[in-house]
């Protein structure tokens, strides 16, 4: 059965299967009992799903950089019918893993931010690098993100204990991969958007666009012993569409794609099931540290 029905929960352990995008996550668990013998292993799943829903309005562009505000009839309905994105895959990074660029190690800090890098490499190749005291669930994952549930990746055994970041990258989907088959005309791209932009001078549009970019959530997760954990990742939609003041990014002109772009990998956000119902709590981490 392929991993990319993502209704299915997939059949592969220890290794991650199909993130395929915001980024909420949540890790699920309770209180276990202390030991003396070696560290048990825990299940850990990684779920990823939409929010936002598939309607959303946006403030209409300024007609000069001094506005700043518009006014709420000015706005611009757009309706969502397809949004699917890659994720080539997802980590979960353990304290003692030295930082990359310093050579130090990262202090635990649940209100850092999320850092996006904004270079784009080939994604010619998995950046598979050093896997020790990372949680690694390798897709790629095609997500489906107007489905309307929350899809179940994969599952791996994980050490309990502390997480200080989630990283991983967007990446186009290649002819070779399990999910190419199923979803050709996303070859070659990271994104597939589809709507209808409504109002005046509106009509449909199809974006589709390649990524390949690393995303990384900072902040701090725990994973409880003996007790199974779930991960939640989560991509808003609606946020995909504006720029940074909630003006309306028009995805059928090509200037806008960078931005639409930058705008997909800052919609991931992470947050802890600290109640362990399963359920995505209030509580989020996301760009901004909230």
């Amino acid at each position: 059965m392929s991993h990319n029905k993502l209704t299915d929960f997939p059949r592969r352990l220890l290794v991650a299967g199909g993130l395929a995008g915001t980024l909420v996550l949540a890790l699920a668990g309770c209180g276990g009992k202390a030991s003396t013998g070696p560290t048990q292993m825990v299940p850990l799943t990684l779920v990823a799903q939409g929010v936002g829903g598939t309607t959303a309005r946006y403030a209409a562009p300024a007609a000069a950089m001094f506005m700043t505000a518009i006014a709420d009839t000015d706005t611009i309905p757009v309706t969502f019918t397809k949004a699917l994105l890659v994720v080539r895959d997802v980590r979960l990074v353990r304290p003692e893993v030295m930082d990359d660029s310093t050579g130090q190690t990262d202090s635990l800090d649940a209100t850092d931010s999320l850092d996006v890098s904004d270079g784009e490499d080939d994604g010619g190749e998995d950046h598979d690098g050093n896997d020790q005291g990372q949680v690694r669930f390798r897709g790629p994952f095609v997500i489906d993100l107007l489905s309307g549930t929350a899809a179940r990746l994969d599952t791996m055994m994980v050490e309990p204990g502390d997480y200080k970041r989630i990283q991983g990258h967007l990446q186009m989907l290649r002819p070779h991969d399990l999910d190419a088959a199923n979803f050709p005309g996303l070859v070659g791209s990271t994104v597939w958007l589809e709507g209808t932009i409504d109002g005046e001078g509106g009509g449909p549009f199809a974006f589709l666009a390649r990524i390949d970019n690393e995303f990384m959530i900072r902040g701090g997760f725990h994973v409880d012993a003996e007790t199974p954990a779930t991960a939640f990742i989560t991509f808003d939609i609606t946020k995909w569409l504006q720029d940074r003041h909630g003006r309306f990014l028009d995805p059928r002109v090509a200037e806008n794609a960078h931005a639409i772009k930058s705008a997909i990998r800052h919609s991931i956000k992470v947050c802890m099931d600290d109640d362990h119902d399963g359920r995505i709590d209030d509580r989020m981490h996301s760009e901004d540290g909230d």
